[in-house]
Order: C-alpha cells, then sequence, then structure tokens
C-alpha cells in the first residue's frame, strides 16, 4: 500500500501527521479523541490528510491512536509542538513532511491539499526548504518542511528554543516562507471570517460549541 500511494499521481510526496501530543488541559478531557459532530477529531484530521498525502501519521504519546493512522511517540516532555514535529521529522519517509494540529477541525481538507501544492511550487522555483500557513496571524503548527531540515530541527531544540516559530526561523535561516489565502487563492480568496474561523483551535467546551454551530450553518466546508 505505502508504494502505491507514493506512486500514485493524486498523492504528494508528503508525509502528512497530525500533531496529537497536547494536554488539553483546558478542555477537560483529551482532544484528540473528542467528538466533534460525532467523530473524534483526530480522525477527521487523518481522514483529511489521507486524502492528498502519501503517508500519513500521528504525533503524539498515545499508542491506541493506531486505530485511526501510526503513531510515533514524542521524546521530549514540555516541548510542545516542536516535540511532536521532531518525532514527525525522524519516522518520515516522504520528501516533505507537513504537520497539522488536531484540534483546528474546521479547515477544509482542499486548503489544505493547495497549501501542499503551492508550497511544493514554490520550492521548486524559489528553493525554499519550509512554509507555515498565516491567517491573520502565524500559524506555525501548521508547517511543512523538507525532511533534510531534520538534523538542523534537532540541533536547534537540543539547544534550547521551544518556540515552534523561532526554530523554523533558526532551522531555515531565510529560506522559509508564510503563506497566507491570496497566495493559495490570488484570485478569489475565501471570505475573511470563513478563514477565521477555519483555524479556529478547540480549547474548551465553549469553543467546540462554536465551532459546530459555525459547521452546522456551513455545510459545504468539509
Amino acid at each position: 500500500m505505502r508504494g502505491e500511494r507514493a506512486s500514485d499521481e493524486r498523492f504528494l510526496p508528503v508525509h502528512g501527521f497530525v500533531l496529537a501530543g497536547g494536554k488539553s488541559s483546558r478542555m477537560g478531557v483529551d482532544k484528540a479523541t473528542l467528538e466533534f459532530r460525532g467523530r473524534p477529531m483526530v480522525e477527521i484530521a487523518v481522514e483529511k490528510l489521507r486524502g492528498f498525502c502519501a503517508e500519513v501519521g500521528i504525533c503524539g504519546n498515545r499508542e491506541d491512536l493506531n486505530r485511526f493512522a501510526p503513531v510515533v511517540l514524542e521524546e521530549r516532555v514540555d516541548a510542545g509542538p516542536a516535540a511532536g514535529v521532531e518525532a514527525g521529522l525522524k519516522a518520515a519517509t516522504q520528501e516533505w513532511v507537513l504537520f497539522v494540529p488536531v484540534d483546528v477541525p474546521l479547515i477544509p481538507a482542499e486548503v489544505l491539499r493547495r497549501w501542499a501544492e503551492v508550497s511544493l511550487e514554490m520550492s521548486a522555483s524559489g528553493g525554499f526548504d519550509a512554509f507555515h500557513l498565516y491567517a491573520g496571524r502565524d500559524q506555525p503548527a501548521f508547517c511543512i518542511l523538507r525532511r533534510t531540515c531534520a538534523v538542523r530541527f534537532f540541533e536547534v531544540l537540543d539547544g534550547g528554543e521551544r518556540r515552534l516559530s523561532q526554530l523554523l526561523h533558526k532551522v531555515t535561516q531565510g529560506s522559509q516562507r508564510s503563506l497566507d489565502m491570496n497566495d493559495l487563492y490570488p484570485t478569489a480568496h475565501p471570505n475573511v471570517d470563513a478563514v477565521d474561523r477555519w483555524f479556529m483551535n478547540i480549547n474548551t467546551p465553549e469553543d467546540l460549541a462554536v465551532a459546530e454551530a459555525f459547521a452546522e450553518a456551513n455545510p459545504l466546508q468539509k
């Protein structure tokens, strides 16, 4: 199956990972298996990545999530999403490694695919090694890196840096690009309010209620 997906033109040379190692302290329950409109959020994220990534996995500390996709365990404690990125880079088998947080279920799968496509296109023409999304503010947890960035990423992490945005900056040394909706959709970019909702993190029960209400009112956003 691995070889079949990698050679299929529908899939990009990307190993996609869902970052699911957070403590979920404000939610009170684990967010990975928290149901969003009847489905675990980790299942929703994995399904979106499987639509265009040659390989898909989950970065976290719960082996029971293997029922959704292969889990790679984080080795560091209290390193935030950087620990998940490290684990994914170590396990990746594709040229590019993409990460998305588990608690953002509203972002459409088509936007994620378009982001990956534009990133690879820009890299081919401009020599960039990493990309992250921007939606009103930087979204470093939505990042895609060349697998060859791994060694430098580990070095900077060993040096004590834990902020993912700073890690990406130091690792790529200017070969990183921030992409927004204008980059992905130059002629007809999405409504600003919709984009704001797409990147909404589900941190509390109140957030969950708001996000589910938005999804109910906008059934075409998948």
